[in-house]
């Protein structure tokens, strides 16, 4: 499994424990870390990326939410925005 270090904002519900209930029930494995809107995210090594980004998406408020992933194993990290001019795209930073 490789794990991923998301920061989250506005996500569906405003809720990041209904976010991460969410997330498991799509199949990744989290943990909430003590700060409020981060989680501890394992994916498998049988999910693709691809999965795995649009995974992430789905708990995002579709016109504001946000998110930044970091990757344990690589130490590479990613951003997300729905708003602005490239919505719901991943770019490393």
């Amino acid at each position: 499994m490789r794990r991923y270090f998301a920061e989250f904002n506005r996500v569906v519900g405003d809720n990041i424990r209904i976010a991460a209930r969410r997330l498991a029930r799509m199949g990744l494995n989290t943990s909430v870390l003590p700060h409020r809107t981060s989680l501890l995210i394992e994916r498998p090594r049988s999910m693709p990326w691809a999965q795995f980004t649009a995974t992430i998406l789905a708990v995002l408020q579709p016109r504001r939410g946000s998110v930044m992933i970091s990757s344990e194993h690589s130490g590479r990290a990613w951003i997300c925005q729905n708003g602005g001019n490239r919505p719901g795209r991943f770019q490393r930073l």
